[in-house]
């Protein structure tokens, strides 16, 4: 089968896809926003591979399209055994226990086992075609949008532009996670579980939400488990604060406090469940990785004395770099920018008092708030390098960026400039 041929066929079932949630009301978005941002994000998830084929010389993306082809003609010569060693481990040792371990690990093999294996099945109507895999893989990836937006219009419609606008439209989170990467399977799992969790606060009858809930939080606890582990405080602090109507800021510091206390006391347990020991092994992996952002760290241990004097740099690493004056490429300087912005809304956050009172106040906020600082501050102590830290916590900072952007428009100030952009306005106006 030709490209054309493939790419046609591929494309008329996308557009049929979305063609038939739309006009069956499935999805809040219309069909030409849908179509909208589908091809925004295909062209942009061709440019990032593009980019790490002929700059990157091929990078994880192309890797997982390689072992994909391999794993397309298992495919063909035996579907059934293709499926089975999806649940086969290929170790010697007992894996019941090796969640969190860092190699020889079924669970952290089964991450990338799934990624490939899914662009196996891409390629049975891509033949093969990476550029086309692409457009199927951000048919995944458009709910890591979708259940983010969908969640917080329910709380906050009178601000869906600017909502839509952020979410769907904010070009870091487009370019990180409309490439082929772990990233864009982990974006749908964690807003779709976010966004489960809170209907089932409001409508616990449904057991169909409990299940979607679960089922979004172990693909989260698959591909990410300490990502997975961190939305346990969130969970907790914003259900006591909805269900007996407590203050969000002391319940969440109350939870995180002894969420931390048990985190530490694993320190006892053996080492597969020795969190603290399991985190610091995934640092001296990254440690033992060669390459030209590197950024140094002590190595963690499992007492809690060195992740106190590791928080300073950790902070400093997630929140702060790449500086300005480190922006030796594109990428870099872009996040840089990102990190000068973060700080520009935060200060007139902090000027605006008021505004931050009020994301203070709202449990939905102070929830999403402190998830993605808990993450910012995994990726400081366990990644030491630019470009993963990068790609790991763009998700958290629109978690960050997205309180801050709705509250200061208390007037709507961003929201009219918006309107004063055609193209902006035609798209976003209309959600």
């Amino acid at each position: 089968m030709s490209f054309f041929l493939s790419f046609f066929i591929s494309l008329l079932l996308i557009v049929g896809l979305f063609y038939w949630l739309t006009k069956t009301n499935q999805i809040i978005v219309t069909f030409e926003q849908s179509m909208l941002i589908m091809f925004i994000k295909c062209v942009i998830g061709c440019i990032y591979g593009f980019l790490f084929l002929t700059v990157y010389k091929g990078d994880d993306t192309w890797q997982y399209h390689q072992l994909s082809l391999q794993e397309y003609e298992v495919l063909k010569r035996d579907p059934l055994f293709f499926i089975a060693d999806l649940f086969q481990h290929h170790y010697k040792n007992n894996q019941v226990l090796t969640f969190f371990n860092s190699e020889s690990s079924y669970w952290k093999d089964l991450q990338y086992n799934i990624l490939i294996k899914m662009l196996a099945v891409f390629n049975i109507v891509s033949r093969g075609h990476y550029y086309i895999n692409v457009l199927f893989f951000n048919v995944v990836t458009f709910w890591g949008h979708y259940f983010l937006y969908k969640l917080l219009v329910s709380h906050f419609p009178s601000k869906k532009q600017l909502l839509f606008l952020v979410i769907f439209l904010f070009p870091p989170l487009l370019f990180w996670e409309s490439g082929i990467r772990k990233d864009g399977l982990i974006f749908p799992a964690i807003t779709g579980c976010i966004y489960y969790f809170t209907i089932l606060l409001n409508d616990r009858k449904k057991i169909k939400y409990l299940i979607l809930c679960v089922m979004f939080f172990f693909f989260v606890f698959l591909i990410r488990n300490f990502v997975a582990m961190s939305l346990f405080p969130v969970f907790i602090a914003y259900y006591i604060s909805i269900n007996f109507q407590k203050k969000i800021l002391p319940v969440t510091a109350i939870t995180i406090s002894i969420c931390l206390l048990c985190f530490f006391l694993t320190s006892f347990a053996p080492d597969s469940l020795n969190l603290p020991k399991q985190m610091a092994e995934r640092q001296h992996k990254f440690l033992e990785l060669k390459g030209n952002s590197f950024l140094p760290i002590e190595p963690l241990n499992k007492n809690i004395s060195s992740y106190i004097k590791d928080l300073p740099a950790a902070l400093n690493h997630s929140f702060l770099r790449p500086y300005i004056t480190e922006s030796k490429s594109p990428l870099l300087l872009v996040s840089a920018l990102e990190n000068l912005l973060m700080i520009v809304i935060l200060i007139l956050a902090l000027i605006k008092n008021k505004s931050l009172i009020n994301i203070l106040k709202n449990p939905l906020w102070m929830s999403l708030i402190t998830f993605a600082v808990i993450n910012y501050l995994i990726i400081g102590y366990i990644v030491p390098f630019f470009g993963a830290i990068i790609r790991y916590r763009i998700l958290f900072e629109v978690l960050l960026i997205i309180p801050l952007l709705i509250t200061l428009d208390d007037n709507k100030g961003i929201t009219k400039f918006v309107s004063k952009i055609p193209f902006l306005n035609r798209i976003c106006l209309a959600a």
